[in-house]
């Protein structure tokens, strides 16, 4: 009888409306023994891609992402997360306030006539619980927040290191950035590199387990890179940031996708950048 690999998982970043390049990402990653845990942010995006020579239109189809996800989910036991964006979506079709006046700040006045939605919001909230975009609000309000097991962590922004993972709050989950990722206290370079610490120090990883978030670009903290790896020290339990920027508007936007074995351990990555797939190391 022939051997069944051991399971993996490739955990899939922000695809921001990007159908093109999230079904180029299935086709070249799907295998029996990969399990895909998409890290949310689904829906929203730039319909253009900035190069120091010009711009080039790209495609949002957010229906189109969010059908492959509901296949991947429901046929083949695949996770989706809940990301911000996502969650306007979920908060405005229920009447929050709030959330329809901050997407419609961040990506829903792109949105909405993309899709034929009315821009009032009592309208829309009725639309978005009415065919054919119901099977849509009913989707993603199924969402979790996290994916974990003993030795991985999934979670859309980042969490809270002063609460246990039962005592996140909501908002953290879908929004933190640097108190995510940094240490309160920040040493100077030179007091970093004595202590042989990454710099800008990165918090420490209490939970012990290989965490990978999505949510700020990558290249917002390295312009030239569309996956992140951190840690505090060497023997710090790696974090990994793997928002490529998909939809972003800059020229090296694309969808990460990261692959750990079941412990942990770095297998690969790549991103997909206009339809071409690119892989990539964890250094």
């Amino acid at each position: 009888m022939k051997e069944v690999p051991n399971m993996q998982m490739t955990f899939i970043g922000d695809i921001h409306s990007a159908a093109d390049d999230l079904q180029v990402l299935l086709k070249a990653l799907d295998q029996p023994h990969n399990r895909f845990i998409f890290i949310g942010d689904y829906i929203d995006g730039l319909p253009v891609q900035h190069f120091e020579t010009g711009q080039q239109a790209r495609a949002l189809a957010p229906l189109a992402v969010l059908d492959l996800l509901m296949q991947r989910v429901q046929q083949h036991g695949d996770v989706a997360l809940l990301g911000n964006h996502d969650d306007f979506w979920l908060g405005t079709a229920q009447g929050d306030a709030q959330a329809y006046a901050i997407w419609r700040r961040n990506g829903g006045q792109t949105t909405w006539p993309l899709l034929g939605l009315p821009h009032d919001a009592v309208q829309l909230a009725a639309a978005l619980n009415q065919p054919p975009f119901k099977r849509y609000t009913d989707f993603l309000a199924t969402l979790p927040l996290f994916w974990q097991t003993q030795h991985l962590l999934a979670v859309h922004a980042g969490i809270n290191w002063q609460y246990p993972l039962n005592q996140q709050v909501r908002d953290d989950v879908l929004w933190l950035r640097d108190a995510y990722f940094y240490a309160t206290q920040q040493p100077t370079f030179h007091e970093a590199m004595a202590q042989n610490l990454n710099w800008p120090v990165y918090h420490p990883n209490d939970t012990h387990q290989v965490i990978v978030t999505g949510h700020t670009p990558v290249q917002t903290l390295n312009r030239d890179r569309t996956l992140l790896k951190m840690q505090h020290d060497p023997a710090d339990t790696p974090r990994y940031l793997i928002d490529g920027g998909s939809r972003s508007g800059v020229a090296t936007a694309g969808i990460t996708a990261l692959t750990l074995s079941e412990t942990g351990a770095f297998l690969a990555a790549c991103t997909v950048i206009n339809g071409q797939l690119r892989p990539l190391t964890d250094r």
